[in-house]
């Protein structure tokens, strides 16, 4: 406090008497009474003056720092009865996410600090004093930002292969019945950050296309084989075979089972094990190859009797002395 101890502060009469040169009329110009207002205290200063109100404060003792605000103005005349206020800036702490920064105000509220500084507050950010609170020397404001980012990426759903066995098809082949549509999944990723730190992280998924599994059918029906008559004198290449055979050749329709347990269909024939053993592959002009797979009462000696697909087949053929060969 630069105010003198006494709260009035007077001039002697014969300092008035020898600055005014004894003239009544000018002490009663000059001489001044002054209330100076500091930092809550008021003092009453009385003495004679014509200058500003700087020299006037000068004079009876009261210094003022150049930080420091004077109502009126430093520079303006004195005047007799008037109130001076001496205003001392206050030193606040501002800490913005952990960013120091102190400042001098002459501001009242906390909000019209901020104002000042340039600094906006969202929705999202905390102070850590109320907004429209009183502005109180040597205090800290701080000042927690909170953000929220959000991402957002698809990611592909794989479709399943469903396997379906089927008497359709001939074992081996296959068929796509429904053909696999990948799916597809949003995700989106929250995160919120305090004072730059990550905090939270929250994440929520969303089907944009369900996946469509791919159906196949996978056939289990044996092959069927379906032979041409060709000429009855074509023979295969001699390397290829071991032997040959004349034999009464006869038909029948296929159906139910061989004596060796495989289905009775084109390309099986019945014989005599014990001039053609089973399992045999032999060719035969006009058919094919075919295995000896069957037997039967009648088939007896050097007598073959071929599974053919229908009983017209099996009539059209009819009964034939043919020439038939082991193959290799």
């Amino acid at each position: 406090m630069r105010l003198p101890k006494s709260k009035t502060v007077y001039a002697t009469a014969a300092a008035a008497l020898t600055l005014l040169g004894g003239a009544a009329t000018t002490y009663g110009a000059a001489f001044k009474t002054v209330t100076v207002q500091d930092s809550g205290q008021r003092k009453t200063v009385r003495g004679f003056c014509t200058g500003t109100v700087g020299q006037f404060l000068g004079k009876y003792g009261i210094h003022v720092d150049q930080r420091e605000r004077v109502s009126p103005a430093l520079d303006s005349p004195v005047q007799n009865n008037m109130t001076v206020v001496i205003e001392h800036p206050k030193t606040i702490t501002i800490n913005d996410q952990g960013q120091l920064v102190s400042v001098s105000t002459f501001d009242k509220t906390v909000q019209k600090l901020l104002q000042d500084q340039g600094i906006t507050l969202t929705k999202s950010d905390h102070l850590s004093v109320p907004v429209d609170s009183s502005l109180s020397g040597g205090e800290t404001i701080s000042i927690h930002r909170t953000s929220r980012k959000v991402s957002t990426r698809t990611q592909e759903i794989p479709y399943q292969t469903i396997r379906r066995r089927t008497s359709e098809l001939t074992s081996g082949d296959e068929r796509v019945v429904t053909h696999g549509v990948t799916g597809l999944m949003q995700i989106e990723t929250t995160r919120v950050y305090r004072d730059g730190h990550k905090i939270s992280e929250s994440v929520k998924k969303h089907i944009v296309r369900n996946p469509v599994d791919s159906v196949v059918e996978v056939g289990t029906a044996p092959a069927v084989h379906h032979y041409t008559l060709a000429s009855r004198s074509s023979a295969p290449t001699s390397s290829l075979y071991r032997s040959s055979l004349t034999v009464l050749a006869t038909a029948y329709a296929a159906g139910g089972t061989t004596a060796s347990g495989r289905p009775a269909q084109p390309g099986v024939i019945a014989v005599d094990p014990r001039v053609i053993p089973l399992g045999t592959r032999v060719y035969v002009p006009g058919v094919g190859e075919l295995v000896a797979a069957d037997t039967g009462g009648a088939i007896v000696g050097n007598h073959i009797d071929i599974c053919m697909s229908s009983e017209s087949a099996a009539e059209s053929w009819g009964e034939r002395t043919i020439t038939i060969y082991i193959l290799n």
